[in-house]
């Protein structure tokens, strides 16, 4: 084996738990199983082979986390670092399992910023991140910002896939917008807004609700079983939308002679993520296998026989009512990619299961 790749995303790693207290917020808790993986594809790749962990966005999920008590929807390069740093201190465990990584000789890791921690464009959370996993040895931790698509040379495309949807697609050529004041702001698309603004609160009330999928779904259960939070829910994303989407721009007219395309496009999308990245990995040239996270959803697929499209999923421990996978919780995965001595890759879909554990700490119970 010369080289091993690993491609994760979605943890979605919050400021961390106390013992007997809730925190709606944070959704990750396999962080030494996260320290295990590493130590055993570490242990499997040697002295001789080199080792690639690939975090593939949304590993952090800074949309979640407070600044003196607000989600903060102008987020300078200053609270951006200060979110993160939350983020870092909560989870020690899994910082320490990506610094003994990177102390070894032959290892590195690539970061592309998701929709959920697009913070992670800026330089200072940049910085922050390096000095927390890598001192002395920053040149081992690169990041993707000229785009949303890390290149292999071998075929292999990785996208965290939010520009699939036009609600949490980003303009790279244009991430931050300059304040009245002069300061430097990140530009959050509006999807990111939303989930600021109506989807976290929400999250305070129902913890679950990011959870579960499809959405649409739910909340049509909850108009029968929970009725005036699926109310106060959809009557918020109305209201958002309206003020934002259309009320907000200067040429609001225009728009709302176009708002059947613009809901169709933005809210209800004529196609799914699925179909999104098929068409993606199709258009592509030179690409046999197009790796994605972003929507939760594993998936390993053959495509028109000679292309692999590969989604990671989650490590939230997620709900689906889908009727194709209802009640599913897929497990921990991700993709592996292989490198033997032909220089062929092999990618494959993994689900972590490590060590059977006696038992687990139980950090709240109400």
């Amino acid at each position: 084996m010369r080289f091993l790749r690993l491609v994760l995303s979605d943890l979605h790693l919050g400021t961390g738990i106390r013992r007997g207290e809730l925190n709606t917020m944070e959704d990750f808790y396999h962080d030494d199983r996260f320290a295990e993986l590493l130590e055993y594809y570490d242990r499997r790749a040697g002295d001789t082979a080199e080792l690639e962990i690939i975090l593939n966005g949304d590993i952090f999920d800074l949309l979640k986390v407070k600044v003196d008590g607000v989600w903060p929807v102008e987020v300078t390069p200053e609270i951006a670092a200060q979110k993160l740093r939350a983020c870092l201190d909560g989870h020690p465990r899994f910082v320490r399992a990506l610094r003994d990584l990177l102390s070894k000789p032959r290892r590195k890791i690539t970061y592309l910023p998701g929709n959920h921690d697009l913070d992670m464009w800026l330089e200072a959370p940049q910085q922050l991140f390096r000095s927390y996993v890598a001192p002395d040895k920053e040149d081992r931790v690169q990041f993707i910002t000229s785009s949303d698509t890390y290149y292999l040379p071998e075929g292999i495309q990785i996208r965290h896939g939010h520009q699939f949807e036009k609600i949490h697609s980003v303009d790279y050529d244009r991430m931050t917008r300059q304040r009245p004041d002069g300061k430097v702001i990140l530009n959050l698309p509006w999807g990111s807004l939303w989930i600021l603004e109506v989807m976290n609160p929400a999250k305070a009330e129902r913890n679950y609700v990011d959870r579960i999928l499809p959405l649409n779904r739910f909340l049509l259960g909850a108009l029968l079983f929970d009725t005036g939070f699926a109310l106060r829910f959809l009557y918020r994303t109305i209201r958002y939308f309206l003020k934002h989407r259309v009320f907000a721009l200067r040429a609001w007219t225009e728009r709302i002679r176009k708002l059947p395309q613009l809901v169709r496009e933005e809210i209800f999308a004529l196609r799914s993520y699925d179909d999104e990245a098929v068409q993606a990995l199709r258009r592509t040239r030179g690409i046999h296998t197009l790796i994605v996270g972003h929507s939760h959803g594993p998936r390993f697929r053959n495509i028109d026989g000679n292309k692999l499209l590969v989604n990671t999923g989650t490590w939230m421990r997620m709900v689906n009512l889908d009727i194709r996978y209802l009640g599913q919780d897929s497990g921990l995965t991700y993709a592996l990619v292989e490198y033997g001595d032909t220089g062929r890759p092999t990618t494959s879909l993994m689900r972590w299961h490590g060590k059977r554990a006696a038992a687990e700490m139980i950090p709240y119970a109400d």
